[in-house]
């Protein structure tokens, strides 16, 4: 009886040091970039976007990050289907907890955050929520787009049942998913 416990906790010690292993292989990848100085470069490929009729469109996706201006902002430029150019400006607000702003430079920013390799942002426009998640990967940049309605489609909990006190949730409309894997462009001499 001895011996079966003695191996079973060895089988789960095993078990649990492969799974800190990968955790932490996978933690020491996402901290191996240094945000925003190793996302400078032109990134391409293509956005999928994924509606809610279930529909499949896709565009023509460019990101530009840039060198610091005199200002302080590293220029990030989005570019979709060569023709509707956006430039914005990423600037460092508490790069020590990983809060960022993008500045539209129309009245318009957005506060964003740096955390376990995503660059991420979440805001409201036109009755849709959005989290924005860049990640730099070996390919190059992966980003998703996630679009969901501001307005609740349904909320439930809030009872109490057998003596707990359920907490209150509110479900959300999915309006649309957008991905791309964007390739680094090399530099032309």
């Amino acid at each position: 009886m001895n011996k079966r416990i003695y191996l079973l906790l060895t089988i789960c010690l095993i078990c649990v040091s492969c799974k800190l292993f990968k955790r932490s292989d996978i933690l020491q990848a996402e901290k191996s970039f240094i945000f925003p100085l190793d996302w400078i470069g032109h990134y391409e490929g293509e956005l999928l976007i994924f509606n809610a009729n279930n529909d499949t469109l896709n565009a023509k996706m460019e990101l530009i990050i840039d060198y610091p201006n005199a200002e302080g902002y590293y220029p990030w430029t989005l570019i979709y289907n060569d023709e509707d150019i956006r430039s914005y400006g990423l600037e460092a607000v508490n790069p020590e907890i990983g809060h960022y702003r993008i500045d539209e430079y129309n009245s318009i920013i957005l506060d964003a955050y740096y955390k376990a390799g995503h660059f991420i942002s979440r805001f409201a426009v036109l009755n849709s929520d959005l989290v924005i998640d860049y990640s730099l990967i070996d390919e190059g940049m992966e980003v998703r787009f996630y679009i969901t309605g501001a307005q609740e489609v349904r909320k439930t909990g809030g009872e109490k049942i057998g003596g707990e006190d359920v907490p209150e949730v509110s479900s959300y409309s999915v309006l649309a998913f957008q991905k791309a894997i964007l390739k680094k462009k090399e530099k032309q001499n």
